[in-house]
């Protein structure tokens, strides 16, 4: 398997086919003794932006901390959780679990909820 081509910037998914972001960065443990092996793989924008440009990682850190979710560190699933590896990647996990969709659900709750008709539909 080629790591960048067939796992970076894939496409997440869940034990129940839910959709969870995409394959930020990997984590690899090297030891002196033994063959490098990928540990984890990492999901979020901090990883994201510090492939790009360590400057861009810190600006958007710092505004995430103002206005998102209030965590700091990508989130972290470990390697062993990975079912396959196609056109997706797929784990088994449950998206909600992992901290994966925090951006997600704190727009909902903060943006889309508060747009007339976006958020929870209204009784009549």
């Amino acid at each position: 398997m080629k790591l960048v081509r067939d796992v970076l910037d894939k496409k997440l998914t869940d034990r129940e086919d839910c959709e969870m972001g995409r394959v930020s960065g990997l984590v690899m443990q090297v030891g002196e003794r033994s063959q490098p092996r990928i540990t984890h793989i990492l999901v979020g924008g901090k990883t994201l932006w510090m492939r790009i440009h360590p400057w861009i990682a810190r600006v958007a850190a710092r505004l995430s901390r103002m206005w998102g979710p209030k965590r700091d560190e990508p989130v972290r699933i470990p390697w062993s959780r990975v079912e396959s590896v196609g056109k997706d990647v797929k784990l088994d996990v449950k998206a909600r679990d992992t901290g994966a969709l925090d951006w997600e659900l704190w727009v909902a709750k903060h943006i889309i909820e508060r747009i007339p008709g976006g958020g929870k539909q209204e009784e009549e």
